[in-house]
C-alpha cells in the first residue's frame, strides 16, 4: 500500500495535493479517486451514486448542500448563512457549469483529471494551507475544461465527534485572497 506520510501538520492544502498526486500516479484510467472527511459527516452511502454520475460523463463529481434532497444538518445558522454566501459568490464570479457547491471535499474524481492537473499546476494545484484549499483545486481543475457534476450530500454535523478545526475569520480572509488572486492574478 501507498502511503502519502507528513511526520508534522502541514495542513490541508499541502496533505490534500499530496494525497491526490500520489493517488493519481498510483491509479490506472479506470480507477476513481474519493476525497471524504473521516470525521463521519460526509456519508460513503453517496459513492455509488457519484460512480453513477461518472458513468454518465462526468470527470469530476461533488457532493453538494445546495442540490435538491441536499441537508445540513447540526451545523449554526452563522456557519450555515457563511457557506451559503461564499457558495453564492464563487458562483458569481467563478460560474461552472453542474456546479453549486465549491467547498465541499467529499468529491470524486478521474484520475486523469488529476493527472492533467498536476501537469499544468505541479504544486500549486493548492497552495492555500487551509480549508480554501478545496475551491482552489475545484477552481483549477475547472480551467482544464472538465464535466463537473453534484449529488446532493445530506451533511451531517451532528454526527461529528469532535470540534470543528476551521477557523471562520482566518478561511473568509483566506478565501477572499484566493478569489482575489484567481480573478485578477
Amino acid at each position: 500500500m501507498d502511503l502519502a506520510v507528513h511526520l508534522s501538520n502541514r495542513g490541508l492544502g499541502e496533505t490534500i495535493r499530496d494525497a491526490l498526486r500520489l493517488a493519481s500516479e498510483v491509479a490506472s484510467d479506470d480507477d476513481l479517486i474519493v476525497t471524504m472527511d473521516a470525521d463521519n459527516t460526509h456519508p460513503p452511502e453517496l459513492i455509488p451514486e457519484m460512480i453513477r454520475h461518472i458513468k454518465q460523463g462526468a470527470d469530476v463529481v461533488i457532493a453538494s448542500r445546495y442540490r435538491p434532497g441536499a441537508r445540513v444538518v447540526g451545523l449554526s445558522r452563522f456557519r450555515r448563512s457563511m457557506s451559503l454566501g461564499a457558495r453564492l459568490l464563487f458562483g458569481t464570479v467563478f460560474p461552472i457549469e453542474g456546479v453549486r457547491d465549491y467547498t465541499c471535499g467529499f468529491r470524486m474524481y478521474r484520475p486523469s483529471v488529476l493527472r492533467r492537473a498536476f501537469e499544468t499546476y505541479g504544486d500549486r494545484l493548492a497552495s492555500e494551507r487551509g480549508f480554501a484549499c478545496m475551491a482552489e483545486i475545484l477552481l483549477k481543475v475547472s480551467r482544464l475544461r472538465v464535466r463537473c457534476s453534484e449529488v446532493p450530500l445530506v451533511l451531517g454535523y451532528n454526527r461529528k465527534k469532535s470540534v470543528s478545526m476551521m477557523r471562520v475569520g482566518r478561511t473568509v480572509m483566506t478565501t477572499l485572497g484566493l478569489m482575489t488572486r484567481l480573478r485578477f492574478g
